[in-house]
């Protein structure tokens, strides 16, 4: 689980090079490469719009498939201002339902995708990072639930399981994992989110694809 506090990160500016250092809050608008001219992709925590959203940011632990850390201790969910309202959206439906969201990943730095690609360069479980993720853009959450008193609840798999029980239309597993997918499923594109098809944890804009790709890095892993 990661913290919202003292959190860094280095805007960098693709066209001029540029870079900016930030605390905390809302990180700024960034131009990113390959954008047109006063393209703007600002980015918002996505806790201070859904104040209940459980944290367990992988790529901030050794705990994926990376086997490394490359997420600074205090990475947060940053994500597009419309993903964010979206997520909120989902959320506000499914804390009736007894549940809560938890994410996995949220805005993730193309260099990061780039080590991904090293490890795993298979289009559908990564994207190619010279074409960009929709996690580069701000517009992707990996995600799941838990209950209001934040206990796991049973899933067809474990996170970045790269395997068929994982894809959507995956019918063994129990019911009860079948159940938890398709609440959250209904939930999420009911709130104008695109499932991917082959992980039942990320979920898109629909229009993701034309937003720009950012080269927002992190701080360093110390």
């Amino acid at each position: 689980m990661t913290t919202r506090l003292g959190w860094v990160v280095v805007l960098g500016l693709c066209v001029s090079g540029t870079a900016l250092a930030q605390d905390s809050g809302a990180a700024k608008p960034t131009k990113a490469k390959g954008a047109k001219a006063g393209d703007i992709a600002p980015l918002v925590d996505a806790t201070t719009v859904v104040e209940d959203l459980a944290l367990d940011l992988r790529y901030a632990t050794a705990d994926n498939f990376l086997k490394k850390q490359v997420y600074p201790d205090t990475a947060r969910c940053l994500l597009l201002p419309e993903s964010a309202r979206k997520l909120k959206a989902a959320a506000d439906v499914l804390r009736p339902k007894g549940y809560r969201l938890k994410v996995y990943d949220c805005y993730r730095p193309r260099a990061v995708q780039w080590e991904m690609w090293k490890i795993m360069p298979v289009p559908g479980y990564v994207a190619d990072p010279r074409k960009g993720s929709n996690h580069n853009r701000g517009g992707a959450v990996d995600l799941t639930m838990v209950t209001l008193e934040g206990k796991e609840v049973e899933m067809p798999t474990a996170f970045d399981t790269f395997t068929p029980e994982a894809h959507h239309g995956y019918a063994g597993g129990s019911e009860a994992s079948r159940k938890h997918r398709e609440v959250l499923r209904e939930a999420m594109e009911g709130a104008g989110f695109a499932p991917n098809r082959m992980e039942w944890w990320h979920y898109d804009l629909p229009d993701a694809k034309s937003r720009p790709v950012l080269d927002v890095p992190f701080a360093p892993v110390k």
